[in-house]
């Protein structure tokens, strides 16, 4: 996306992905059920902490592995890549095994398993719209993680559901599903 400028979009507003990749380069949003969400502020010091820990950590264990994780801002297209699709989202860490969905421009398909740092601004989306789209695209595992307290929140996937919220208190081990020899402590 290589568009300048400002823009005079509104959150909440109903758009498609063709939409999208006219926006500003910019500016962040994500794009959710072909609604608009601002990605902004910059996420603070204790998000970005809690991101990178965990992404220094898992991308040390699937080091040799045919696994790859990545860090946002990273777009990821959980539709079909058509132009008419009206989700593409940003998570802030996520791994797939699945290499095929990897293309220049993003990741295109669920991946098995993405994290989402927690702050105010972010919790309706995090635990409420986001949730539902990850379960509804066949995310494997997604663990929110609240950046101020170490609260790591995990949700697996079960016969296409996600099952039980399981809570994870700072310095307990949060072990993957998805990664079975993998388990991170949120510092």
């Amino acid at each position: 996306m290589e568009t300048q400028g400002t823009s005079a979009l509104k959150e909440g507003d109903k758009f498609t992905i063709a939409d999208w990749k006219k926006w500003p380069a910019n500016e962040r949003w994500e794009l959710i059920d072909g609604v608009a969400y601002a990605m902004s502020p910059a996420p603070r010091v204790p998000h970005q902490e809690k991101a990178g820990d965990l992404f220094g950590d898992l991308r040390a264990f699937l080091k040799g592995k045919s696994c790859k994780i990545f860090i946002a801002p990273l777009d990821v297209f959980l539709e079909d890549d058509s132009d008419i699709g009206e989700t593409v989202v940003e998570p802030d860490v996520l791994a797939l095994c699945d290499t095929s969905k990897i293309q220049d421009d993003g990741i295109h398909g669920a991946p098995d398993f993405i994290a989402e740092v927690l702050s105010e601004s972010t919790a309706y989306k995090d635990f409420g719209l986001k949730r539902n789209l990850y379960e509804r695209a066949g995310v494997r595992e997604y663990w929110i993680i609240h950046s101020e307290t170490g609260t790591v929140y995990q949700y697996v996937l079960q016969d296409g559901r996600f099952g039980p919220l399981k809570e994870y208190r700072r310095g307990e081990a949060v072990p993957s599903v998805v990664f079975p020899e993998f388990s991170w402590i949120c510092p």
